[in-house]
């Protein structure tokens, strides 16, 4: 190999140990980091409107997600409010923010993004409760999931007052046009069967229920025995699951059960069970709740009623028995916590004698009509039903703390008359009169005076003052069949002629018969 050859391969070596050693180098110092002085600014001007339009990209993203989290507010001014748990304030407000109550008073600072709705010369009531399954306003489970938001039945439900209702077992809000918050909450009571008709299941409750109370007295002796002895073994809890898990829950007073009793010697059979074994229950229908009221009382059970049910008198029992529109004020007397509901607890816009949830308000209206004061049968509506319902902390009245659901009216809430201008759920205006299509004809400035009409069907109470008879013109050929008086062929006019309309006021007033 000559010289030169040897001196070009010398000089390559050293150049590859040279690049491999910079770039040792280079990673030992790591990744290069930009520098913030003035150099090390963009160069030309498509840089520099690059850096701008990022930046400005930048500040809309941080702007969106303050615009996201912003509070929102909601306030309803100038109304006669009616609190439930406290007095009646007249002329003052109440503010919402992000769906709960903050403040109630006469002298409220309103932040300037408030919304404001006027309440003036109206009252102002939490919203209405419905303490028995509707399947008329949600779907299925999970309502959230199959309720149509924006459907007919929940405006209507909406017109009527309905915030909250039941849903299966889940508590569910008329969020109308959206699901958020919708579900407050998902298991309200534990069902129970325990029926004479039923023996063996009522056998098999009294058996599931003591072995789950025996097990929570091992666990009440195991955390005493631990304290002195270290390796004593807790009970074996491998079993409780199912049906055992929510009866350890009901136990523990951690659910509400319910069950379905009307007649006396049902209901004396559930206070009995309740007392036993010292768990919270409510009984649906009980229109023989009035005769064991007391009873009813000591056990601490709630009811769910409907003042309106009719249930004749047995004459061969010696007992008092049957149905009574007193059977509210009764229980109500004695301690009882009572929730009304309808007969038909569904929405209809037909409607059987309003005893459907559109007319909720006149059932609690008949429990006036027996007996109970007015304010105590708007608490049958309000915060009564979510007591039954164990959601007192958050629904039923308007307080400090609780979810905004509160509704609008243009008098008392129990009038029929009365109509629901503003529903509002979690903060949120659900339903307005004036915007709804429905609704927003009827009476729109709250007056219940009727307006004038000139219709006179189907009931005319008297002939209008410029009424005047209509002639049947001469004919110079009569028919010339016959019929009897009075049927259908003699009371059909000939072609052309004209009668006055048929019915029992249709003779005018001798004035009005003049000739003309």
């Amino acid at each position: 190999m000559s010289a030169v050859v040897r001196l070009i391969v010398l000089t390559l070596v050293l150049a590859t140990v040279a690049a491999e050693a910079e770039g040792q180098e280079r990673r030992n110092r790591g990744p290069r980091r930009p520098r913030r002085d003035a150099a090390s600014q963009p160069a030309t001007a498509s840089a520099a409107a690059s850096s701008e339009e990022s930046a400005s990209t930048s500040g809309a993203s941080s702007s969106a997600e303050a615009e996201v989290k912003k509070d929102k507010y909601l306030a309803v001014i100038n109304g006669v409010v009616h609190t439930m748990t406290g007095p009646v304030l007249s002329g003052a407000t109440v503010l919402s923010r992000n769906g709960r109550i903050i403040d109630i008073g006469a002298d409220v600072a309103l932040p300037p993004e408030t919304q404001i709705i006027d309440a003036a010369g109206k009252r102002v009531y939490p919203g209405l409760v419905v303490a028995s399954p509707s399947g008329s306003i949600f779907g299925g489970d999970p309502p959230e999931d199959t309720t149509d938001v924006f459907g007919l039945n929940m405006t209507i439900a909406l017109a009527g007052g309905i915030t909250t209702a039941l849903s299966g077992n889940a508590a569910v809000k008329l969020t109308f046009g959206t699901t958020e918050e919708m579900v407050l909450s998902r298991e309200v009571y534990l069902p129970l069967n325990y029926s004479t008709r039923q023996p063996q299941p009522r056998a098999e409750l009294r058996v599931d229920l003591e072995k789950v109370r025996g097990y929570l007295r091992e666990v009440r002796r195991h955390e005493i025995v631990v304290q002195t002895d270290k390796e004593a073994k807790p009970p074996d809890a491998s079993w409780l699951k199912g049906k055992y898990e929510k009866y350890q829950k009901l136990l523990k007073r951690e659910l509400i059960a319910v069950g379905s009793a009307s007649t006396t010697h049902e209901l004396l059979d559930w206070c009995e069970l309740a007392r036993e074994f010292n768990f919270r229950l409510v009984l649906r229908g009980a229109y023989e709740g009035w005769t064991v009221a007391p009873e009813l009382s000591r056990a601490g059970v709630g009811v769910v009623i409907s003042p309106r049910t009719t249930v004749a008198v047995d004459e061969r029992l010696n007992r008092p028995n049957g149905a009574t529109i007193e059977n509210a004020k009764i229980l109500h007397d004695h301690g009882v916590t009572v929730a009304v509901v309808p007969e038909s607890v569904v929405v209809t816009t037909w409607g059987v004698g309003g005893r459907d949830l559109l007319n909720l308000n006149l059932e609690a209206g008949f429990a006036v009509r027996g007996g109970l004061s007015n304010d105590d049968a708007v608490r049958t509506l309000t915060i009564d039903a979510a007591r039954v319902m164990g959601l007192d902390d958050r629904i039923g009245s308007l307080e400090v703390g609780k979810d905004a659901d509160f509704i609008v009216c243009d008098g008392d809430v129990l009038h029929y008359m009365t109509q629901v201008h503003y529903a509002v759920v979690n903060g949120r205006v659900a339903y307005e009169k004036a915007k709804e299509s429905l609704y927003a004809h009827i009476r729109p400035a709250g007056k219940r005076e009727l307006a004038p009409t000139d219709d006179y069907w189907p009931k005319r109470h008297a002939w209008p003052a410029d009424w005047k008879p209509r002639v049947r013109p001469a004919t110079a050929s009569a028919p010339t069949t016959q019929s009897a008086p009075g049927s259908q062929a003699d009371s059909q006019p000939a072609d052309g002629e004209t009668v006055a309309p048929a019915g029992r006021d249709d003779e005018a007033p001798a004035a009005a018969r003049e000739p003309t």
